[in-house]
């Protein structure tokens, strides 16, 4: 059956969301977590794949809480553009959340998936869990009679999965089932949150594994302290199979080192002052915090040719053969200045007007956005902070991360897209349904208050709290016609924000 792309994301966007599922994790506890590998085996096994299979894929596995998505990009493009005679490597890039498109989470070499593509393939998927759907239901119904109860109580108390997964788990599906049809010869999976229980964490036999800057995020699920969140990170790492980690507190550090060591795997730590080896080196992405992430992709395309080609290489200095993948890494969002030539409103502001994405939205990685857009800031301009934080998330110590630079004006918006609602593709990542349109404003109202508390002396009729990002992005372009000067605009705080946003500024899915 032939489906269009448009049917293909209303499909997907029925399941349920990421959202609804952090917060089912938070009131389940570790029961659920624990379920969530075993569910995936089952998931895959209903789609023909046995999870050995994808070892044939040559993974690369990457997670962390800062700078794993980058990492993923930069290590795909080393991978890319290496040169490897008449044939190129062919890559499969899966990375989370999607900004615009959710074609965009799902790359080969480089490009979002073609949207008659991804249709097929994820139609290719859906069909498979429809045909096993009375099966899958018949043995999930006599588990849960022996544990006295029907399957409709067993799923409501997590004990019984629904016959088909959520959102982030079914493009999972969908990722690993395309990696195999277009047959690549190595594949970079972004962890989507964690590690241990990660639908990603399906793959037995990676190639390398890699850890990037550790940090608080997702408290609620992975526990409130480091050396939690760095165990749960640590649990890609599978036995005797090569890891590379940037340099962590000590008490992450030993967490990582400790697991490494149970599972006899040698690891390897990338130390800050390696990036003495970039001096020279250009790098497509913005800001120091990318020569760190940039260090830690080198290491593990070293390893993977290494492993996988044959090829030593020693990455001191950087190879030759890096340099240009490194020059033409490009990861929208992240440190991404855009000029308004590039939007809907090209021609229809009288000022000039620049926006400046980053999807930072912990303390560590906002303290980098606010070191990048300093080093970006004129002076002499009108500029504005667009800021929202995704709900369960501290604002007020987020926030902090900013008092060093100055605005003339700040926006707190909620997530959605439009003034009618959310853009179609960003529904299940973006709605949680859990929280009400009263509590997602009340979120903001909070957060204006809170930057009075920060800046007692900034003017309140320049704090501004507005419903959603179209009417944000309209006050922006309507003050800059109004302006006697050029405009900055800083938008960050959420990553699910900054792809709305480029959604409301028409923005190409690249």
């Amino acid at each position: 059956m032939t489906i269009t792309y448009k049917e293909a994301v209303e499909k997907i966007n029925s399941l349920q969301s990421n959202a609804a599922l952090l917060s089912q994790l938070r009131k389940a506890g570790p029961r659920m977590n624990e379920r969530s590998l075993p569910e995936m085996r089952e998931y895959f096994k209903r789609i023909g794949y046995e999870c050995k299979e994808f070892n044939r894929l040559n993974v690369i596995h990457i997670t962390g809480t800062k700078g794993k998505g980058s990492t993923s990009a930069i290590t795909q493009s080393i991978l890319e553009h290496f040169p490897t005679g008449d044939k190129p490597l062919r890559t499969g890039l899966f990375t989370s959340p999607h900004l615009v498109a959710v074609r965009e989470r799902i790359r080969i070499n480089g490009r979002p998936l073609s949207e008659e593509k991804f249709a097929k393939y994820s139609e290719e998927v859906w069909q498979r869990l429809e045909d096993t759907k009375s099966e899958a239901l018949a043995a999930m119904e006599e588990r849960a009679a022996k544990d006295g109860m029907d399957l409709k109580a067993a799923i409501k108390n997590n004990r019984e999965h629904p016959d088909k997964p959520v959102y982030f788990r079914y493009l999972t599906l969908v990722a690993l089932h395309t990696f195999i049809r277009e047959n690549v010869d190595v594949a970079i999976l972004e962890v989507g949150i964690g590690g241990e229980y990660d639908s990603t964490n399906v793959v037995e036999r990676p190639v390398v594994c890699g850890i990037t800057a550790l940090g608080l995020d997702h408290v609620n699920v992975l526990g409130n302290t480091i050396d939690q969140i760095a165990w749960h990170k640590a649990g890609i790492i599978k036995h005797g199979v090569p890891a590379v980690t940037f340099d962590q507190v000590p008490e992450a550090l030993a967490v990582i080192e400790q697991r490494a060591k149970e599972k006899e795997a040698p690891l390897q730590v990338i130390q800050a002052c390696d990036i003495d080896r970039l001096k020279d080196i250009e790098i497509g992405l913005a800001g120091i915090h990318q020569k760190y992430n940039a260090l830690v992709a080198i290491e593990l395309c070293r390893i993977w040719l290494e492993k996988c080609r044959g090829l030593k290489l020693s990455t001191n200095p950087v190879p030759a053969e890096f340099t240009e993948g490194l020059r033409r890494v490009q990861w929208p969002g992240r440190g991404q200045k855009v000029g308004i030539s590039e939007t809907k409103y090209a021609g229809k502001v009288s000022q000039e007007l620049s926006w400046y994405l980053d999807g930072a939205h912990t303390v560590e990685s906002l303290d980098v956005c606010s070191d990048w857009f300093s080093t970006q800031v004129d002076q002499a301009a009108s500029r504005v902070l667009i800021f929202n934080c995704t709900h369960g998330r501290d604002g007020a110590k987020l926030l902090r991360s900013l008092s060093k630079l100055s605005f003339d004006h700040v926006i707190f918006s909620s997530n959605v897209t439009y003034r009618q609602g959310y853009a179609s593709e960003a529904i299940s990542d973006n709605a949680d349904k859990t929280t009400s349109a009263e509590e997602i404003q009340e979120t903001q109202i909070k957060l204006a208050e809170g930057w009075k508390e920060l800046h007692p002396s900034f003017d309140s009729d320049k704090i501004h709290v507005t419903p959603s990002l179209e009417d944000a992005v309209e006050w922006v372009v309507s003050h800059a016609n109004q302006a006697d000067k050029r405009v900055q605009v800083l938008s960050t705080g959420s990553m699910l924000m900054v792809g709305n946003i480029m959604a409301v500024l028409d923005m190409p899915c690249k």
